[in-house]
């Protein structure tokens, strides 16, 4: 999907070739912050200040119990889409990983770990910028935001759970820990787009990011995704496999008679090509509280 007859495409093609098996900014590289502190105690004091930090960031409400928890490949754009069609998620503490690897990698410039690899000149004549580390603190993020999401989970406030919803068993573990905190509200949000889409939504993003940086007003650069992770989302065609609800999200509660929710709803955001977005709300099986069905475009102000 990278086509390196530009400057975009030479620095993707670069960083591409670098995240591969065994490259060094491969997810599983020793490198990797989880390994590179498995034995640090001084590690431990610092994660649990992540932890503290991005608790402060916001004080969502406290006692309603309502999630919703998100699918989507890397570039459908979940975080900006959601926010512009469900006006209520700015009650909801955001869940996700982006924020906890910032913390990571501003952490790693100011020790200094990684200053071989950021002397790296990619094409184009720039070094590699600080968020294109971020496959090296992959793992200790994904551990971070666990703890992060049970801790919240136990004060009772509402949560937006940002993922992908790719592997089979991460919906399923997040529900269980949603029914055992006694939450009675969970809405399931698919953001649906092509696959081509999801890659250039994913390279502009990336490369703005990093223009930024080169320009000196952007501390950390872009976040580069790696093809290979997107097209894991995807089937054969263009379709997600992990956006589509009936597919992946809603299995996961159909499947099972423990999960009961007061209230709940399904949904997808769906954007063709570089179209305009719209809401397709979703229904839900016999003997249960229905939802409308209906599709609100992108400029409504539709409430879930």
């Amino acid at each position: 999907m990278i086509k390196s007859d530009s400057p975009r495409g030479e620095v993707a093609a670069q960083l591409t070739g670098m995240a591969a098996s065994e490259g060094p900014l491969d997810t599983k590289s020793p490198t990797n912050t989880n390994i590179r502190y498995a034995a640090s105690l001084s590690r431990w004091s610092f994660r649990k200040n992540v932890v503290e930090q991005y608790r402060s960031r916001e004080t969502p409400p406290r006692g309603a119990r309502s999630a919703v928890l998100t699918a989507g490949a890397p570039g459908a754009g979940k975080s900006l889409l959601l926010r512009e069609h469900v006006a209520e998620l700015y009650d909801y503490r955001p869940l996700g990983p982006d924020v906890v690897k910032d913390f990571l990698i501003e952490q790693a410039l100011t020790d200094g770990s990684y200053d071989n690899l950021l002397d790296t000149v990619l094409a184009a004549g720039a070094r590699l910028a600080p968020r294109q580390l971020a496959a090296l603190v992959h793992d200790e993020t994904t551990a971070l935001i666990d703890q992060i999401r049970r801790e919240c989970l136990d004060r009772g406030e509402n949560g937006l759970i940002e993922g992908t919803l790719r592997w089979p068993d991460h919906g399923p573990r997040v529900f269980a820990e949603l029914v055992d905190k006694n939450y009675t509200s969970l809405r399931i949000i698919g953001v649906e787009v092509p696959r081509a889409t999801a890659h250039e939504q994913a390279l502009s993003r990336w490369w703005e990011g990093r223009l930024a940086w080169c320009a000196d007003t952007e501390p950390l650069g872009g976040r580069f995704t790696p093809p290979a992770a997107i097209d894991d989302c995807y089937d054969g065609g263009a379709r997600s496999k992990c956006a589509t609800p009936s597919r992946s999200c809603w299995g996961c509660v159909a499947g099972s008679i423990r999960y009961r929710f007061a209230g709940w709803g399904v949904g997808c955001v769906r954007r063709r090509g570089c179209g305009r977005a719209s809401i397709c709300r979703g229904v839900g099986p016999p003997r249960r509280p229905r939802l409308r069905t209906g599709c609100a475009r992108r400029r409504s102000t539709a409430r879930w």
